[in-house]
């Protein structure tokens, strides 16, 4: 699968703004099943970049424009090739016997094992894992497929019920939220029973058509990875209950959301009130428009 996406961010200061510093994670992820031909962020008004890898992978583009502006625009596009890949064969591991290998898997995922900002082990946490404990006969597969459909039919898919900082104990509250309230739930009750699990963020592409799909300000997708016996980091969307497939693009990978904004920064105004709007731009395209040369490439705020 052949896709071209363009992530639009558009900033509007009730004052123009100057001073600001800022840092992008909008290019999606290199892998074995994914890779990015092309990418470009173009920024209106226009600034030099720096490019680095974050921590855990990430590309991260920073930026400053230090010129009073009344309105700022962050536009990433990129080309992106998406591979099905038939899985591993799964190791059927029971519980009882993983957890035996637990003080060696916390040293070397310790970020992937432990409580983060977004996902404390907080008290309303630990009782909802407790609900739903494994067995130590159970299958490690097994049992995280279980929990990303347990949690899909107990909650709610509900925009504006959190925020873009509420961590896990939000959703346990209200009954619901977003698809990083339902990523960082499951992670959270995973890495409580010993599985280290990641936060990934990036794209849904829509079902395969000829026309562009445009998203609103729910642009950005959120889902998990979890370290499997045999299957390595396995995809799983606790939102639609399924693993993932070619459909999901991985922009960034962290402990959790506040690893991965696909913008951050900061900035000085004589006012005090800026307005975001967001949009999502993708278009499958025929995979013989791809370049010939395997190694093509370009490279050229906190957003929620």
């Amino acid at each position: 699968m052949l896709l071209r996406i363009c992530h639009t961010t558009r900033f509007e200061y009730q004052a123009p703004a100057y001073d600001s510093h800022n840092e992008a994670r909008m290019r999606p992820l290199e892998g074995a099943n994914q890779r990015c031909v092309e990418f470009d962020l173009d920024l209106t008004p226009n600034a030099s970049t720096f490019e680095y890898d974050d921590y855990y992978g990430n590309r991260v583009y920073g930026f400053s424009i230090h010129d009073p502006h009344p309105v700022l625009v962050v536009a990433a596009k990129s080309l992106v090739e998406r591979v099905p890949a038939a899985a591993p064969p799964a190791i059927p591991t029971p519980f009882g016997e993983y957890l035996l290998e637990d003080h060696v898997r916390n040293r070397t995922e310790y970020d992937f094992l432990n409580a983060s900002r977004h996902v404390p082990f907080s008290e309303p946490m630990r009782k909802f894992f407790w609900l739903a404990k494994p067995d130590p006969s159970e299958d490690v597969a097994t049992y995280a497929n279980r929990i990303v459909a347990y949690i899909r039919d107990q909650f709610v898919y509900e925009p504006g019920m959190t925020k873009v900082h509420s961590t896990a104990d939000e959703i346990l509250s209200v009954g619901g939220g977003v698809c990083q309230d339902f990523a960082h739930l499951t992670i959270g009750v995973l890495r409580l029973a010993g599985i280290p699990t990641r936060y990934v963020s990036g794209y849904l592409a829509p079902a395969a058509k000829s026309t562009v799909e445009t998203v609103g300000a729910q642009a950005s997708h959120a889902w998990l990875e979890a370290q499997l016996p045999g299957l390595g980091w396995t995809g799983f969307d606790p939102t639609n209950g399924c693993l993932v497939d070619e459909r999901h693009i991985r922009v960034a990978i962290g402990r959790d959301y506040s690893d991965v904004p696909p913008l951050r920064g900061v900035y000085r105004s004589h006012g005090g009130m800026q307005l975001m709007s967001v949009e999502l731009q993708i278009e499958p395209l025929a995979e013989s428009k791809l370049s010939s040369d395997p190694n093509s490439s370009s490279n050229q705020q906190n957003q929620q």
